[in-house]
């Protein structure tokens, strides 16, 4: 899972990072970047399906650096509804909206995220199990 921190808000990477580090270390990858929502939307697309399970856009959205671009409000916006195109999931791009002051609330979508990516991949193991036309002894048994 990859995290993208705004660089540009200086709390963000002073006061949230360390406490993320701390829990999720094993778990998540973090990059600070400019304005995480001023990226192209096919950047996202491209880490999901290159490298990462889930995308977390963490960004003060009151105080950010461009709230009067009206390209990056419909941005915010349109990315999540493109993402069913592509074959994701909506919930594998999560939108934090987290200022730095707001750990515990950041902390909590990530462990949304980890629930929802464990349960994904224990349900397409199973459907794999099943679609895979193979019988094992104990199905066998059971029917």
């Amino acid at each position: 899972m990859i995290l993208l921190v705004c660089n540009n808000c200086k709390g963000m990477t002073d006061k949230l990072l360390p406490e993320v580090y701390l829990r999720f270390s094993d778990k998540i990858r973090v990059m600070a970047i400019g304005c995480p929502y001023q990226m192209d939307s096919f950047l996202v697309i491209r880490l999901l399906k290159q490298c990462s399970d889930g995308v977390i856009i963490a960004c003060p959205q009151d105080v950010c650096c461009c709230p009067i671009n009206k390209s990056v409000i419909k941005r915010r916006e349109v990315i999540k509804d493109i993402l069913p195109v592509f074959g994701f999931h909506k919930e594998q791009l999560v939108l934090a909206n987290v200022s730095p002051l707001d750990g515990p609330k950041l902390i909590q979508k990530i462990e949304q995220m980890i629930n929802f990516i464990n349960l994904s991949k224990n349900q397409a193991e199973e459907c794999s199990f099943f679609k895979s036309g193979r019988e094992t002894a104990s199905y066998k048994w059971l029917n």
